[in-house]
């Protein structure tokens, strides 16, 4: 198995599904800290990498909601040792892709790079998800309510909303 360096205790599993079998199967390896990463060789000049949490807006409760949409939003707005220009223009040199998305189930953090700049997408997505700009906090939070409280939110939607909130 593909077990990181350092990683002699790491359980492996390897992933195959029928349709994939002209592909080389996904190989999982769990950490001993309980994390799992999920490694698929290819043969193109571009890597993907992500992080993905098992964490979204079903997790919230009435004193964290909004939780996910504000670290969603704070995501891309830099960290301790990347502000936001510096995290822009490393991302923009690498010719990557960067995206923070959330919804109900996960939330996930994305990139795609050359496969040479794999090491720094890594260096990135691992600065973003341990050490988010939470110097933009109050910016951010006040621009979401800011938003909410500009926004009209017709009848309808307020009554499909609390209809699915009685019947979920």
């Amino acid at each position: 198995g593909a077990v990181p360096r350092g990683c002699r205790s790491a359980m492996t599993q390897t992933l195959a599904e029928p349709m994939a079998w002209n592909q080389t199967p996904a190989v999982v390896t769990t950490l001993p800290n309980g994390v799992r990463i999920a490694t698929k060789e290819t043969f193109g000049e571009v890597a993907s990498v992500g992080v993905f949490l098992n964490a979204g807006t079903r997790d919230e409760t009435k004193e964290t909601a909004g939780a996910v949409h504000l670290i969603e939003q704070l995501a891309l707005t830099g960290t301790a040792k990347r502000p936001k220009a510096k995290l822009e223009s490393e991302v923009e040199s690498l010719g990557a892709t960067l995206s923070m998305n959330s919804g109900r189930e996960q939330s996930s953090y994305t990139m795609s790079v050359m496969k040479g700049d794999l090491k720094q997408g890594v260096e990135i997505l691992a600065d973003l998800v341990t050490s988010p700009g939470l110097n933009n906090l109050a910016k951010e939070k006040e621009g979401i309510l800011r938003k909410l409280e500009e926004r009209e939110v017709p009848t309808r939607q307020v009554i499909d909303d609390r209809l699915h909130a009685c019947a979920f």
